[in-house]
């Protein structure tokens, strides 16, 4: 096992100087006197940086580098280690290099990836989508010729298809770790500029949820639905969040006359109707309850959450949006239990919520 490891190290040495050989050492330049790089102010304290002939690198977890003539161009690249937002020096590019055969795109490239968090429907919608929201207020996203995101799911393409944004104008950072365009766009973070991300939404501008409810409410799609709903996370592929005893509450539930909806069997523009027809929202903490930016002044929510895993992210938007927002906090699980998940509710704590939601 250990001359295995030492092997690897050995491959991953010679690729590494193969790949400086290629394409250079990364560098930073304090006073960024680079050649084909602009800013432009968007109002909101909030740039988009347009670099000509430039190139990006991510790691796909928690680094990406925007380069131009091999410096780092900072605000747009990105470093996050440990959940922390890290200054530009700890950008792993200044030391590995880009170490992965870089594609070319013609034209013009917004580029949207940060790390690992755009596959997370929470992230996208309230980290990349702001992006678009303010891009599309300096440039027509119709002259852009591609768009660099983490990810093509499904669910994705449904958000992006409210820009007028194809498939075929999406790069898969998965796919391409490491690209060229003869235009480069970026944008700051919408709203984290410091510290752990859980932390700092507290702090996240109001304008995120107002211009999320504008651009997107006008895409809801009715259909027969309740409006007091569970939200059953049992088809997550993580085991966190997740209530072990599911079945028991979906079967307590259904007799105070809720009915369960797994998202994931949602079309994106069905889940706006969803949450915004909803008076009533039940369900453990998870991406999916993002959608209540959506829902209406008044609504009911009650988020239920592992002690271990504790979050305010949703009290914030109901704060803002004037939901009626309470929790329950669920003490640590067994560990026999865990493998199932990490979420165990007595129904006699949902009846003492019951009078308050009904």
């Amino acid at each position: 096992m250990k001359f295995r490891k030492h092997l690897q190290n050995i491959f991953k040495s010679i690729a590494q100087k193969i790949f400086f050989l290629l394409y250079g050492k990364i560098k930073i330049d304090k006073l960024l006197n680079v050649v084909g790089f602009q800013k432009f102010n968007l109002g909101r304290k909030k740039n988009i940086y347009q670099i000509s002939n430039g190139r990006v690198y991510t790691d796909l977890v928690e680094h990406v580098a925007v380069i131009k003539n091999n410096t780092i161009i900072p605000n747009i690249s990105y470093q996050q280690v440990g959940g922390e937002l890290k200054p530009l020096n700890f950008n792993k590019t200044l030391i590995s290099g880009t170490p992965r055969i870089i594609k070319k795109f013609n034209g013009k490239t917004v580029t949207l990836v940060q790390g690992a968090s755009g596959n997370n429907y929470f992230h996208f919608l309230f980290d990349i989508i702001p992006k678009l929201i303010l891009c599309e207020k300096y440039i027509s996203l119709q002259d852009v010729n591609f768009f660099y995101l983490p990810g093509e799911l499904n669910w994705q393409k449904k958000i992006l298809s409210a820009f007028g944004i194809p498939e075929k104008k999406i790069i898969n950072s998965q796919k391409y770790r490491h690209i060229k365009s003869d235009i480069i766009l970026g944008l700051d973070h919408p709203w984290y500029t410091k510290g752990f991300v859980h932390d700092e939404f507290e702090n996240s501008p109001e304008w995120i949820i107002e211009s999320l409810r504008v651009k997107f409410l006008k895409y809801s799609k009715k259909f027969d639905c309740s409006e007091k709903i569970f939200l059953d996370r049992s088809d997550s592929k993580f085991n966190h969040c997740k209530i072990i005893n599911n079945s028991e509450i979906i079967t307590y539930l259904s007799k105070k006359g809720f009915k369960t909806y797994q998202l994931s069997k949602l079309d994106f523009f069905e889940q706006i109707y969803l949450f915004n027809n909803a008076k009533i929202i039940i369900g453990a903490h998870g991406a999916g309850f993002s959608n209540i930016v959506f829902s209406n002044p008044g609504t009911k929510i009650l988020e239920i959450i592992p002690k271990t895993h504790p979050r305010i992210i949703y009290k914030k938007i109901s704060n803002t949006l004037n939901l009626s927002y309470s929790k329950i906090i669920s003490e640590p699980v067994s560990k026999h239990e865990r493998n199932l998940g990490d979420l165990k509710i007595q129904t006699e704590e949902l009846e003492r919520y019951h009078k308050d939601l009904i």
